[in-house]
């Protein structure tokens, strides 16, 4: 583990933030745990050391969202440094997962202390709202298969794992979990699916989804070009 954190630590992704922060211990929750919520809220900043974690939004009726997939190096958790009543905002381990933690009323004072601190979570905080931003457009302006197509897209490139025949293997990701990333029905969601497989986009099991990026794009940009694109 100790040759794992040295890695994440060294990553031109979260290097900015972690050279003002200390190395802190690492705390590991099993798959389908609850690290936060709405129930006991974000206490802490957190760097994901090993697994991912799903970031998702909580309504008051329990309906849920899913916001982002966090894969190691990424940081989560800033929830915690707004100020509150109730949040809304989940994280859950979805498969065996390894974090290290500091504490807000640690990092609160740590930022007023180390200016450069500030301006690189800023930067990861600016970076995170740009996606959220893309998001909502896509959610305003696109059909079910473009979000679906677009999303597939997206997890291929933050989660996926290139093979040998140009193809990407994404971890399995149900069709429950896609269908509260792109925000419609599970059943819509295998509708569109089985058609995706239909027309060699995408091939899926119990074992992980298998996408034909390039097939994908040029479908997702007919779609995006077309002026008869199904509406929401």
């Amino acid at each position: 583990m100790a040759t794992g954190i040295t890695s994440i630590l060294k990553s031109k992704r979260v290097e900015d933030v972690l050279a003002h922060l200390p190395i802190t211990g690492t705390t590991a929750y099993s798959q389908g745990q609850i690290i936060y919520g709405p129930e006991h809220l974000s206490k802490s900043l957190y760097l994901v050391i090993s697994g991912k974690v799903l970031i998702s939004r909580v309504a008051e009726e329990g309906s849920e969202v899913i916001l982002e997939i966090v894969r190691p190096e990424e940081l989560f958790g800033e929830s915690g440094f707004f100020a509150g009543p109730r949040r809304s905002e989940q994280a859950t381990a979805i498969e065996k997962v390894t974090v290290m933690t500091w504490a807000i009323s640690d990092m609160e004072d740590m930022v007023t202390k180390r200016p450069r601190l500030a301006v690189a979570l800023l930067q990861v905080l600016a970076e995170r709202n740009a996606e959220f931003s893309r998001r909502i457009e896509s959610l305003s302006l696109e059909s079910i298969e473009q979000r679906l197509a677009r999303s597939l897209l997206r997890f291929s490139e933050r989660l996926g794992q290139p093979e040998e025949d140009g193809t990407v293997k994404l971890m399995p990701l149900t069709h429950e979990l896609l269908s509260r990333y792109v925000g419609t029905s599970r059943e819509i969601i295998t509708q569109y699916m089985n058609r995706f497989r239909k027309q060699g986009y995408v091939s899926y099991s119990r074992h992980g989804i298998i996408l034909n990026c390039d097939v994908l794009k040029t479908a997702l940009h007919k779609l995006n070009g077309s002026s008869g694109a199904t509406s929401n």
